[in-house]
């Protein structure tokens, strides 16, 4: 995860962390959708079928439908598509961003930062996401403002810095608000006296309402850590349990404690996919493992996995399927249905609301992580 306080980190780095974190399919949901053909390919990609979702979004890019478009190229950046490579993740996404797409050109600007699919050049980036973030898109904002911090590609300004970083921010983009308060705390003490208000009065950005009309609290200042050990960011929920979604706007089926640590390994608008100490603990159907000791390996296709052992939907939503011949980590058996640990791509979303990020040492880091995974989820 991204540790930016020193100028000499450069925008290259933040620009990889911020394709892993914000190339999610964020913009292609069934709910936005026109095409039933469309909603159709999302469900099927939601339950990896990714053959089929593929085959039906190609259909509908050639068209010209500018999700399916961005779908695509989201899968071969994730290699999931049936010939994944960078060149087609750029050629797919620079279609969607012809037509407007914003998220389309961040990623094209982080393709052409890198040079990944695409000769690098860093000037076409800046621009394209100057022209995302003008449409509001919060990677670019982001990633713009960290041009203008660092003066890479555009003089050094640190008010323009403060004003992208503060729009990034205003969307709870997961690293905007911490680096928010970097930049203006340099203000202050370049210009020897209070900057022009860009935030609220504590250096934050101004707390955001979600659609349940829940405030979203401001990032919480850094845990305390040991003086003698260098610190770096991370994850955990804040001072309250974290309810577990099975998708962004889904079914709420767990909680996390109170300061569990995890990582964030995804990020949909408000919603962040994360991965927890030990895995998930889920349940399937005893007649589709079989079990050797402590592990056990499926013997047919697809087995819906649950977080429960029902398959009632609006309890325990399936979180995912297992492919033949998957070896998994045996809990216990209860009746017709056996709890396995599940690995990571069984996917688990957070409201950012219910995460924070804080500073401490790695030691200390992976010791919090080990007790967690000796308690479980």
């Amino acid at each position: 995860m991204l540790s930016f306080t020193p100028r000499e980190h450069t925008l290259c780095r933040a620009a990889r962390v911020l394709v892993v974190i914000l190339c999610a399919l964020v913009c292609v949901n069934p709910a936005t959708a026109q095409s039933p053909r469309y909603t159709e390919a999302f469900t099927a990609y939601q339950n990896q079928k990714f053959n089929d979702a593929e085959t039906i979004w190609i259909d509908l890019a050639n068209t010209g439908d500018v999700n399916a478009q961005y779908a695509l190229g989201v899968m071969h950046l994730r290699n999931e598509a049936s010939a994944p490579s960078l060149e087609s993740a750029f050629s797919w996404f620079e279609m969607a961003a012809s037509q407007g797409h914003a998220t389309s050109m961040f990623n094209l600007g982080v393709a052409y930062w890198e040079g990944a699919g695409v000769r690098q050049d860093k000037h076409q980036a800046l621009l394209l996401w100057e022209e995302a973030a003008d449409k509001g898109e919060s990677g670019a904002q982001f990633n713009l403002g960290l041009a203008y911090y660092i003066g890479e590609e555009r003089d050094a300004d640190l008010d323009e810095a403060a004003k992208w970083i503060g729009l990034a921010a205003e969307q709870n983009h997961p690293e905007a608000k911490r680096i928010l308060k970097v930049i203006n705390e340099e203000r202050e003490s370049t210009a020897g006296s209070q900057p022009a208000p860009m935030t609220t009065g504590d250096g934050l950005a101004p707390a955001t309402t979600d659609s349940a009309g829940t405030v979203a609290e401001a990032a919480q200042e850094p845990e305390a850590a040991d003086p003698a050990a260098p610190t770096l960011s991370w994850w955990r929920t804040t001072d309250r349990d974290a309810p577990l979604y099975d998708a962004p706007d889904g079914v709420s089926f767990r909680t996390l404690p109170a300061s569990t640590p995890l990582e964030v390994t995804d990020q949909q608008g408000n919603w962040a996919r994360v991965a927890i100490p030990g895995g998930l603990r889920t349940w399937i159907y005893a007649r589709f493992i079989d079990i050797s000791g402590d592990t056990g390996v499926i013997n047919a296709e697809a087995v819906r996995v649950r977080p429960e052992p029902s398959t009632d939907n609006a309890t325990s939503p399936p979180l995912g399927k297992y492919p033949e011949g998957a070896r998994v980590p045996v809990l216990r058996q209860q009746g017709d249905w056996v709890e396995v640990r599940a690995p990571d791509e069984i996917g688990v979303w957070v409201r950012l609301n219910d995460i924070i990020q804080y500073q401490d040492s790695a030691e200390n880091r992976e010791a919090d992580w080990e007790r967690a995974r000796a308690t479980g989820v």
